[in-house]
């Protein structure tokens, strides 16, 4: 188990190794905006990117001000990730009913960027009314950097319209090409490029000689985040060519819990949304997936410190960006 300042001393290698991007997470565990500015006050150069924060459990005020203190303290290194996260952590966690999450996601990310440009002039939405009083302090930036972690279709196509970045995570990879389609139909509605929304694929990394043998963790995950009813993650797999791998998982999960979920997991999907092989292998993983539609890889490490990431994080690189 990886203690926080054995994570900080990670980063700050990560930061000295030139690498350019941390993703902190945030569910049900430490809250990611006070991470996020742990991150930041050890590092100088790294961007630091929260992803994802729900957009039920903080009003779009708290998240724009906390984001933009963020950024003006860091200098501007600091990116939004924002999710509508699933109806089990939202209603079970926040105890927050779950609706009209791609209208709440719209809203959010409008009045964000309002606030941003200290714009007090009324906001009329579905969900969000509000103005006549602006943000007490000018922003490093205007346009604070938000990437969402889309899942489905029409959050994608939003994410093309109004994100800077996508982060898929605990997704196949075959979610790089459609998801590229989606974000595409997103921009064209809105006369924007696509090459202006960063890709950045999320993946477990595993460094080892015998890669069979660590995809049950990789399982693990997939049950608790496919297995529960009415999960994107499992319909967005299920749309990808998963559609039977998913209800395995689904029916496991009903009847047995996260524990049969985990035991009903292919290794077919497990092996999609993960890198594991010796260093070499891994690089080359990366590289591919770099290949297939991502702009950046945003690598999960097993690794619990400074010592042990360091071989890694040396190591995989792929050499066209050495």
């Amino acid at each position: 188990m990886t203690t926080w300042e054995e994570a900080l001393d990670i980063v700050r290698l990560a930061d000295e190794l030139g690498y350019d991007l941390v993703v902190i997470p945030e569910s049900f565990g430490r809250e990611g905006f006070t991470l996020c500015d742990r991150m930041l006050a050890a590092t100088t150069r790294i961007h630091v990117c929260l992803g994802i924060a729900n957009v039920f459990s903080r009003s779009p005020a708290v998240l724009a001000s906390t984001a933009a203190t963020l950024d003006e303290l860091s200098d501007g290194r600091f990116t939004l990730g924002l999710g509508s996260s699933t109806r089990n952590l939202v209603e079970g966690w926040h105890g927050v009913p779950f609706g009209k999450p791609l209208t709440r996601m719209r809203e959010t990310i409008e009045m964000c960027r309002r606030i941003w440009a200290r714009d007090k002039s009324p906001y009329d939405g579905r969900i969000f009314r509000a103005g006549g009083v602006k943000l007490g302090f000018q922003p490093v930036r205007e346009r604070i950097p938000v990437w969402l972690g889309a899942l489905l279709p029409k959050t994608l196509e939003l994410c093309g319209e109004l994100g800077d970045g996508w982060l898929p995570t605990l997704q196949p990879v075959e979610c790089l090409a459609a998801g590229r389609a989606a974000l595409a139909r997103g921009a064209a509605r809105v006369g924007r490029d696509q090459a202006e929304i960063t890709v950045a694929h999320n993946v477990n990394l595993f460094v080892t000689d015998e890669p069979e043998k660590i995809l049950e963790l990789v399982k693990f995950a997939i049950a608790i985040y496919y297995g529960p009813p009415n999960s994107p993650y499992a319909e967005a797999a299920a749309g990808l060519g998963y559609a039977p791998d998913v209800a395995a998982i689904s029916a496991a999960y009903a009847s047995g819990g996260s524990a049969a979920a985990a035991a009903a997991a292919s290794n077919r999907l497990a092996k999609s949304m993960s890198i594991a092989g010796p260093i070499d292998s891994c690089r080359e993983q990366i590289d591919e997936l770099l290949g297939r539609g991502a702009d950046r890889v945003v690598l999960g490490l097993p690794a619990p410190t400074r010592d042990q990431c360091r071989p890694i994080l040396e190591g995989v690189i792929p050499r066209r960006l050495r």
